[in-house]
């Protein structure tokens, strides 16, 4: 079967609710069985949700698509602190960071188009 964009939206929001389980429950150091540091899973996390949004609604523009991820970081972030966790600047960094990654080579090529286009001097 080919998948279509409801299959991605459906994948992607189990993605947000999957990431909301493991950043606001009890599963701190789930990380390092993974191998990975912190601030790299925070970082990975959030570049593939990036990613499976980009590609979940092609129609709205990408860096809109990552503000509203950096949002939802941010209230997980602040969410931790009710739930006995501590929130971290940092790791809202490194979420701000696989953000970047992820829409950074759209931005890149969108420049490139728009210098392909423009008239030499």
């Amino acid at each position: 079967m080919k998948p279509n964009v409801l299959h991605v939206r459906i994948a992607v929001c189990l993605g947000f609710a999957a990431l909301s389980v493991i950043l606001l429950g009890p599963f701190q150091g789930l990380e390092t069985k993974l191998g990975l540091s912190d601030k790299t899973a925070h970082a990975a996390a959030f570049y593939v949700l990036s990613l499976g949004l980009f590609a979940s609604m092609p129609r709205t523009r990408r860096t809109d698509l990552a503000f509203g991820v950096l949002g939802f970081a941010a209230a997980t972030e602040i969410a931790q602190t009710f739930t006995g966790r501590a929130g971290s600047f940092e790791d809202l960094a490194a979420d701000a960071v696989g953000i970047v990654i992820a829409v950074l080579p759209a931005m890149v090529e969108r420049l490139r188009y728009n210098l392909n286009r423009a008239p030499e001097l």
